[in-house]
């Protein structure tokens, strides 16, 4: 489910959110998904590592998921500038993004689970061959849990 959540979130904010495949570069995925009508976009890697905690009563906690992204638009021009302003634009997206999955998933967590940790960003102002700017983000976020003794 934390994929279908993720992509509700990203589109919640404007963004479109597409998982990649792992078996591909991420430059040629990226030049393939990205039609002007597509930005910006939302890249998550395929190989998302899943971590599994007990309470101190036995109960399973909801996993963590590791998410790393990149949320990727096309600045206007080549120049510096104009680069690094559409990847602060960004970043301000992956915020907005951050807070929309928080809200998606708390009614979701167990009491007393942050529902997003040690999420965090870097300003990417050239991305690729094709020159995109944005972010490469990563945060910890709880999955859902299907035991019944929450």
């Amino acid at each position: 489910m934390i994929i279908k959540n993720i992509k509700q979130a990203a589109k919640e904010v404007g963004v479109k959110a597409v998982i990649t495949n792992s078996d591909e570069k991420i430059e040629t995925q990226l030049n393939r998904l990205t039609k002007a009508g597509d930005l910006p976009i939302m890249l998550i890697s395929w190989d998302i590592d899943f971590t599994i905690q007990f309470d101190s009563h036995g109960f399973m906690d909801n996993p963590r998921a590791s998410i790393v992204c990149l949320v990727l638009d096309k600045p206007e021009d080549l120049s510096k500038v104009e680069a690094e302003d559409t990847a602060e634009e960004m970043a301000e997206i992956y915020k907005k993004f951050l807070m929309s999955l928080h809200n998606i998933m708390k009614p979701k967590t167990k009491n007393g689970i942050i529902p997003i940790t040690n999420a965090q960003y870097k300003l990417v102002p050239r991305h690729g061959i094709a020159k995109h700017s944005g972010v490469l983000g990563r945060f910890l976020v709880a999955d859902e849990i299907t035991n019944p003794c929450l």
